[in-house]
């Protein structure tokens, strides 16, 4: 399948999502026959060489048809090695996404949701949440919260950071049942940090995204 969703936001930060319906000979037709060579050296188990794969497509797309690639710094973030900016990449069992803002930095998760969040939602749930949370969608609301602190996580950078203690996410502005934003706040060992977020629905799949409020 070509490019599922590719979209400029707001913000400034553009996504691009490819859904994994392809074979692994119809996929490595996207790269170049080293790039494949390359993964396929490094990533066995069939799945997750694919979703590479797509990774590297994607990345072809950020630099408009030139490889781009990535180096990490200090504290695990990936940074595009080539252009200015910020990237986040995620993936799901058939969805691989990639984020990207030319300033500030970003974080994107994408999540199959179901009734496994509400087993740890325990776990990552704070009391403030627990008071916005809407009893007749508590999956869909522990879904949203759970995937907006993976992407704070991927924002931030860094071990130490605590999803119940020192994230918290602000009940959504709803434009419908599939999509909305909001804010989300980091206080721990990094200080205090403001971040948006925007949730969206692709195909059942949450696709969130957030960026620091500079």
């Amino acid at each position: 399948m070509p490019l599922f969703f590719n979209s400029l936001l707001t913000t400034g930060a553009r996504i691009w999502v490819w859904h994994l319906n392809e074979t692994e000979e119809a996929l490595k037709k996207f790269i170049s026959e080293e790039e494949f060579i390359h993964i396929s050296s490094k990533y066995h188990h069939p799945q997750r060489k694919l979703q590479k794969v797509a990774t590297s497509i994607l990345l072809h797309h950020l630099g408009e048809g030139q490889l781009v690639n990535l180096v990490y710094d200090d504290e695990g973030k990936p940074y595009p090695q080539e252009i200015p900016g910020h990237i986040s990449i995620s993936h799901s069992k058939n969805f691989v996404g990639l984020l990207y803002h030319p300033i500030i930095s970003c974080g994107l998760d994408l999540e199959e949701v179901d009734e496994r969040v509400l087993r740890v939602g325990p776990r990552f749930i704070n009391e403030q949440e627990h008071n916005w949370i809407d009893k007749d969608s508590l999956m869909r609301d522990s879904g949203l919260i759970w995937s907006v602190k993976e992407c704070l996580f991927k924002n931030i950078g860094g071990g130490g950071i605590l999803f119940k203690e020192h994230l918290n996410v602000e009940a959504p502005h709803l434009v419908s049942s599939y999509n909305g934003s909001g804010l989300a706040s980091y206080d721990g060992p990094q200080g205090k940090k403001m971040f948006k977020y925007q949730h969206e629905y692709l195909d059942g799949v949450l696709m969130v995204h957030t960026i620091a409020i500079e």
